[in-house]
């Protein structure tokens, strides 16, 4: 709500990023709205905006709750969704796949190619929900900066509250696959310095691309992984990251990896150090999922064929 000097109660819907666009730019501090049928004035001095509007009667219905909304640390909820979104499902066929899963404690996302998980200090939800991804945008926004919020649900819709503004949101009606099963329950662990094997990553993705393997290479004689990518138009790159602890054991292992996907996977922790899970010393452990941990944020990454 803001103040105004009302002359003649009325309501209208229109586009509100094209608004406030235009009520940026005046050059007033004060303006003046009118409406006449479908047309909605905005005067500041002799600047003058028109838009098209609808009859707020005709707007659609604004989503409300009278459910009491828990207190919760805006941080952190922020934290949670900021940390599975990039996983989220750009593909309008798997609708179901288009938002963040909130699991009680757990905020995941994938798109069938990797997933990425997040957990926080306090159940958000008791029940899992899906919240779009726009929906989830406006969420990082608003929450932004702030020290609090209050959260309420109901079978269809989140609610955000941050002082006098609350955010309704939409939930998604539909059935998140079991996202706790593509974890790897077991695999061989090494640690490395989590910003010095994104560095690498990120410089093997300028010359593979997103169409061309990352290759990570990992053998019991050198306390190393090695990266490596080759691509016939931008030439080839090699580097290798030390391991933290412990060294490896068991089988030399090279497995392919989408470059994006790992450097997401990365840069979405803040900890000194990631624990990449290879998989186990079975057969063809280069067709098996890497996890990625990093203290309450993991990813899962799935392998992808080396030229």
């Amino acid at each position: 709500r803001v103040k105004a000097k009302v002359a003649k109660a009325d309501s209208a819907s229109v586009d509100a990023r094209a608004m406030l666009e235009r009520v940026a730019s005046m050059p007033a501090d004060e303006i003046t709205v009118e409406r006449a049928g479908s047309t909605l004035t905005i005067t500041a001095g002799r600047a003058r905006f028109s838009l098209p509007c609808v009859d707020g009667r005709d707007a659609p219905k604004i989503l409300a709750t009278d459910a009491v909304h828990d207190d919760f640390d805006a941080a952190m909820v922020r934290a949670g969704f900021a940390g599975a979104l990039t996983a989220v499902c750009h593909d309008s066929t798997r609708f179901h796949l288009s938002g963040v899963y909130v699991d009680g404690v757990h905020f995941v996302a994938t798109d069938g190619h990797r997933m990425m998980t997040r957990k926080i200090a306090a159940p958000l939800s008791g029940k899992g929900r899906i919240v779009p991804e726009r929906g989830v945008t406006q969420i990082l926004r608003i929450l932004d900066g702030v020290a609090t919020c209050g959260i309420a649900w109901t079978d269809h819709a989140m609610f955000v509250r941050v002082d006098e503004t609350t955010l309704s949101i939409k939930l998604t009606d539909a059935q998140f696959p079991p996202w706790g099963q593509v974890i790897p329950p077991t695999g061989r662990a090494v640690s490395v310095d989590r910003a010095e094997l994104a560095d690498v990553i990120d410089r093997a993705r300028k010359v593979a691309g997103d169409s061309v393997a990352v290759v990570l290479s990992i053998s019991v004689e050198a306390d190393e992984i090695a990266i490596a990518t080759a691509n016939d138009d931008r030439g080839d790159y090699s580097d290798v990251v030390p391991l933290v602890a412990p060294s490896w054991s068991g089988k030399p292992l090279r497995i392919g990896v989408n470059g994006r996907f790992m450097s997401e996977a990365l840069a979405a922790g803040s900890t000194d150090t990631a624990v990449i899970q290879f998989p186990p010393d079975v057969n063809d452990p280069e067709l098996q999922p890497i996890l990625i941990t990093m203290g309450d944020q993991r990813g899962v990454v799935m392998p992808m064929r080396i030229p």
